[in-house]
């Protein structure tokens, strides 16, 4: 029986197309109205503990203060109007007044659209403005209680878990299992800058550093911990330091490196050098290799943050996905995951992930850095990359009013570029479907599924 769009379509409703542009009874319009209604695996979040959100003021700027405050800043903001913008004690109109002839710039972007539809769609106040604004955080407001998690990220989101970094705890914390697994950070074991980091880590795992060897052992310790509290991934974000090259330094190299440390014989750059001149490169590279043997003997995915850097100022070249090749080489059974779509390299990140059996690439955050970009890259990456390989949707934000923005725009993408994909006769339509479910649920549950708790 050939297949109809009418009867596939329609049991879905195709109202949840109308807020997007993309109109009901249009091929689009009904792929997102059946795509709403997968389940998301949400691969890469910061979002804070829900007692430590409603325990703290929130309002507007809170909200802004994450990725739409640093286009603000890139459109001119700085000095004392920008903090004025971060003083909460400074009244309401005069963060305003700084903050509104930047934000008129900075509004069309990916973060500024997230912000709007998040004020929208949650607090259902139109226009961002002077006058809107003591409504918008009377609303915020109000709303900051206990149940806010679960409306936003369950109800309105359709996320069935997300895969939280728990750097916020110096120790592995198991996160609320209703809404996250966890993935772990080692790179504070893999690049210590002084003799006060490495205290800490011994601190942190009650093992002595006094050489390699220890300086392994405490990352080991750590490691077993955070399996014990249910690890999902190895996070790195390295790149945010350091370029993501990882050569194989041996042990002598490392030990020669992390007595220097010790002695404080080397000069240690500073500002921006930081990110280039790294004294300790050996010791780091030979660390990290460690860490990924770890995660090999214990089948434990790495994601690493490759590509655009958040905040404002850093070297992206640092992050191309093409500098981590030997990894992929040298420990075939580990499976990378590469964040971020490795925006503006997200060609490098597709031609990796079609050669490398091991590599995925993952959307998380790039709908919001550039929808238009990551739907040129869903192209692209449908046509070359296996379609298990690649990861759709990841909110990245510490708020989850905005992961929901960033969902709602994610799903939107995924709809116009399966739609096109339709209309081209690269698939069917049933086909379409079965992408999108693959692409925001099935790939990424069959990495980081296994550490929900059972039962």
């Amino acid at each position: 029986m050939p297949f109809c769009r009418r009867t596939f379509f329609s049991s879905v409703s195709a109202l949840a197309a109308q807020g997007l542009g993309l109109p009901g009874g249009s091929l689009a319009g009904d792929l997102l109205a059946a795509i709403e209604k997968i389940p998301l695996v949400n691969t890469h979040e910061h979002i804070i503990p829900e007692q430590e959100r409603i325990s703290s003021p929130v309002d507007f700027f809170t909200l802004a203060g994450h990725y739409a405050i640093n286009d603000v800043i890139s459109a001119g903001l700085a000095g004392d109007e920008l903090a004025r913008v971060r003083d909460p004690d400074t009244s309401m109109q005069r963060r305003w007044e700084a903050f509104e002839p930047y934000w008129k710039s900075a509004r069309m972007t990916g973060y500024g659209q997230a912000l709007r539809i998040a004020i929208r769609d949650i607090y259902e106040v139109e226009e961002i403005s002077a006058e809107s604004l003591p409504e918008i955080n009377r609303r915020i407001a109000a709303r900051n209680k206990i149940g806010l998690y679960e409306d936003i990220l369950i109800r309105r989101s359709n996320i069935v878990y997300s895969v939280l970094d728990d750097y916020w705890n110096p120790a592995p914390v198991r996160p609320d299992p209703k809404f996250f697994v966890y993935a772990r950070k080692f790179d504070r074991f893999a690049a210590p800058q002084s003799v006060d980091d490495i205290q800490a880590l011994s601190e942190l795992t009650d093992v002595s550093i006094a050489g390699l060897t220890g300086l392994k052992g405490a990352m080991e310790r750590s490691f077993e911990q955070s399996l014990a509290a249910g690890m999902a991934t190895v996070k790195s974000t390295l790149a945010y330091n350091r370029e993501i090259r990882y050569e194989e330094a041996s042990e002598q190299d490392a030990a020669a490196d992390l007595q220097a440390l010790f002695d404080s014989s080397r000069s240690s750059p500073e500002g921006f050098r930081t990110r280039v001149d790294r004294p300790y490169r050996r010791m780091e590279d030979h660390m990290f290799h460690h860490l990924m043997r770890l995660a090999e003997a214990h089948d434990v995915p790495v994601q690493i943050h490759t590509g655009l850097h958040a905040g404002n100022g850093n070297f992206i070249e640092n992050s191309k996905p093409t500098h981590l090749t030997n990894l992929f080489f040298l420990y075939p059974r580990v499976k990378f995951d590469l964040f971020h779509m490795s925006y503006p390299y997200q060609g490098e990140a597709a031609a990796i992930a079609k050669v490398f059996p091991n590599v995925h690439i993952d959307l998380c955050w790039a709908h919001i850095i550039s929808a238009s970009a990551t739907r040129r890259a869903l192209h692209e990456m449908l046509e070359t990359v296996p379609a298990n390989k690649i990861f759709g949707y990841g909110g990245d934000y510490r708020f989850p009013e905005l992961s929901y923005a960033h969902a709602k725009i994610a799903r939107r993408n995924l709809a116009q570029v399966l739609s096109e994909k339709v209309e081209e006769r690269f698939c069917s339509e049933s086909e379409s479907l079965e992408l999108a479910r693959m692409i925001l649920h099935d790939n990424p549950d069959a990495l980081f599924g296994r550490a929900r708790p059972t039962g």
